[in-house]
């Protein structure tokens, strides 16, 4: 509504599919009543609003841009040094030892998350805002499956139909 982009009936619905399982996700599953957990939920809704104000600056900012790389290596670069300046000024001993010993992971790491966010932000310039933030919410199923597979988290059917819920969505944005 913000930047006045339609999504029409089958957006919605994607959008409103998503939800309801990234919702179903969040509750607490154990021996009493599933309920939803009141503090997890609001630092849930919390990010999702940081999720929502960063999605629309970027998707607004590559799109002025024109230039969703050139976007998305100044946004990189212009992020590294203030963050490098707060962890040396906070912890500057980690710091200095998280470099020494991880560097690698860490260059690896940071050329996959760059990928994956170049890629969100060129999807922006072609699809409304709103449906790609969605589509990148999807991540709760990789949490999902890391959480019956390597945390052996039992699987009850509240989180399958979550999952079919949130997969039901991202089939339906296109």
């Amino acid at each position: 509504f913000a930047i006045g982009e339609a999504l029409g009936f089958l957006g919605w619905a994607s959008i409103g599919l998503l939800t309801s399982g990234i919702l179903l996700l969040s509750r607490r599953h154990g021996s009493g009543p599933q309920v939803l957990h009141g503090r997890s939920v609001a630092f849930a809704l919390m990010t999702s609003v940081t999720i929502m104000a960063y999605s629309i600056v970027d998707g607004l900012g590559v799109r002025t841009s024109g230039n969703a790389l050139a976007y998305s290596v100044w946004l990189f670069v212009l992020d590294t040094f203030p963050m490098l300046a707060f962890a040396y000024w906070r912890r500057p001993a980690d710091l200095v030892e998280g470099v020494r010993s991880k560097l690698p992971h860490a260059l690896a790491g940071g050329a996959l998350s760059f990928a994956a966010y170049a890629i969100a932000l060129w999807a922006m310039t072609k699809a409304p805002i709103a449906l790609v933030a969605a589509l990148r919410e999807t991540s709760v199923l990789f949490g999902a499956i890391i959480a019956v597979v390597w945390l052996k988290e039992t699987i009850v059917r509240t989180r399958i139909m979550a999952t079919l819920l949130v997969i039901a969505g991202a089939v339906l944005l296109r």
